[in-house]
C-alpha cells in the first residue's frame, strides 16, 4: 500500500508539471508570435540649465505633454513619442514660446541577464523660467526690481540628449523583468527583481544665442558656442510585481544611485549621490491593456539645474495584442536563425 501510494503520488505530480510545462510553451510561443501596441501620452518635466555669470538659470520647455507609442516584437521593443499639436494645453506660444519634442528608444536583451537600452531626445524651444530674476540680476545695481509676466524666450534653442543604460539583473531573468519595463508585457504572476544598472548620457544645448523678448528678437553671432554636458551613474535597487485578482497588477522600483556630472569644456563637475523610483498600476486581460504610471528622479545637489535634468514624468496608456503577419513571422525567424548560429559558432 505505501508504495502504491508512493507511486500514486509521483505520477500525480509528474502529470501536474508536465501541464505546468505544456501551459508554460504555449504562452511563450503565444508571446513570441504577438504584436504589442502602447499608444498613450506622457507628461515630463524638464529642466536645463542657463549659467550666466555667477547664477544659474532654469530654461523649461512650453507643453510638456507628448504623444507616446510602444511597439514590442519578438527582440524589437521600441518606444516613440512626440508633441502633437492636439496636446497642447497652454495657448501661451507668446508667452513661452513653441517646442517641438522627438524621442526615439530601442531596448533588447543581449543574455537572459543582461538588458541593453539606447535613446535619443531632440527637443527645440524653450524658455527662461525664472526671466524676472534674470532681469533684474543683469540691470544695474541702482535700478529698482521691475514686475512682469512676460519670459526670455529662445525660439531656436536646440537640446539633443543621447542616452544609454546597461543593466545587469543579480535576481530574476529578461522572463521575470519585462512586465517591469513597460505595458507591452502581460504581468502573470508575483515577481521582484534585483538590478544594478550603468547609466550614461551625453547631452548638447545649442543655438541660445537667438532671444526674443516682447516681440523684440536679439541674435548674437559671437555666442553660438554650444554647451556639452556628461553624466554616468550607477544605480542598484529592487523591484517588485504584484497581481491581484485576475487581471489588475502593480509594480514598484527603487534605485539609489551614485553619479558624476560634468559640464565640458568648463571647470564645473558634480559627485553626488541620488535616487531613482518608478511605480505603474494596470489591467491587462491578455488582449487588450491598460496603465497609469510615474517616474521621480532626486540628485543631492543644489546645483542640479545645471545640468539637463529630468525631475518627474506621468504617463497613461492604452494597448493591444495581436498576431504577427506572417511575413514577418518568417523574417524574424530566419534573423533569429543567423543570431543563434552566431552565438554558436562563438561558443555562447
Amino acid at each position: 500500500m505505501k508504495v502504491k501510494y508512493t507511486i500514486s503520488v509521483l505520477v500525480i505530480s509528474a502529470m501536474f508539471k508536465s501541464q505546468e510545462k505544456d501551459s508554460l510553451n504555449q504562452n511563450f510561443s503565444t508571446a513570441k508570435n504577438t504584436v504589442s501596441i502602447v499608444a498613450g501620452t506622457n507628461y515630463i518635466d524638464n529642466t536645463f540649465g542657463l549659467n550666466y555669470g555667477k547664477n544659474i538659470y532654469e530654461l523649461k520647455a512650453n507643453d510638456a505633454f507628448y504623444a507616446e507609442f510602444f511597439l514590442r516584437y519578438r527582440f524589437i521593443d521600441a518606444t516613440f513619442s512626440f508633441a502633437p499639436k492636439f496636446l497642447s494645453i497652454n495657448n501661451d506660444d507668446k508667452l513661452k514660446g513653441k517646442t517641438t519634442y522627438f524621442n526615439l528608444g530601442f531596448a533588447f536583451f543581449p543574455g537572459s541577464k543582461f538588458r541593453q537600452f539606447a535613446g535619443l531626445s531632440m527637443m527645440k524651444g524653450l524658455y527662461l523660467a525664472d526671466s524676472k530674476r534674470f532681469f533684474n540680476d543683469i540691470s544695474a545695481s541702482d535700478a529698482p526690481p521691475i514686475d512682469f509676466t512676460d519670459n526670455f524666450i529662445f525660439p531656436n534653442a536646440e537640446y539633443l540628449s543621447f542616452q544609454g543604460e546597461t543593466s545587469y539583473l543579480w535576481k530574476g531573468n529578461k522572463e521575470n523583468y519585462r512586465p517591469f519595463t513597460n505595458m507591452t508585457y502581460q504581468p502573470t504572476k508575483n515577481e521582484w527583481i534585483i538590478m544594478t544598472g550603468l547609466a550614461y548620457q551625453y547631452n548638447i544645448m545649442r543655438n541660445t544665442n537667438t532671444v526674443r523678448f516682447q516681440d523684440v528678437e536679439i541674435t548674437d553671432p559671437q555666442e553660438d558656442s554650444p554647451s556639452r554636458d556628461l553624466k554616468i551613474a550607477i544605480k542598484s535597487g529592487v523591484g517588485m510585481q504584484r497581481v491581484f485578482g485576475k487581471n489588475w497588477y502593480a509594480i514598484a522600483e527603487l534605485y539609489p544611485q551614485v553619479y558624476y556630472a560634468r559640464i565640458i569644456s568648463e571647470r564645473f563637475h558634480d559627485f553626488n549621490i541620488g535616487l531613482n523610483s518608478a511605480g505603474r498600476f494596470g489591467y491587462d486581460n491578455g488582449r487588450f491593456f491598460a496603465g497609469v504610471s510615474g517616474m521621480m528622479n532626486w540628485t543631492n545637489n543644489r546645483n542640479e539645474n545645471f545640468y539637463s535634468f529630468t525631475h518627474w514624468q506621468a504617463r497613461i496608456g492604452f494597448g493591444i495584442r495581436f498576431n504577427n503577419p506572417k511575413f514577418a513571422e518568417k523574417v524574424f525567424d530566419k534573423a533569429e536563425e543567423k543570431f543563434n548560429n552566431f552565438k554558436k559558432k562563438h561558443g555562447n
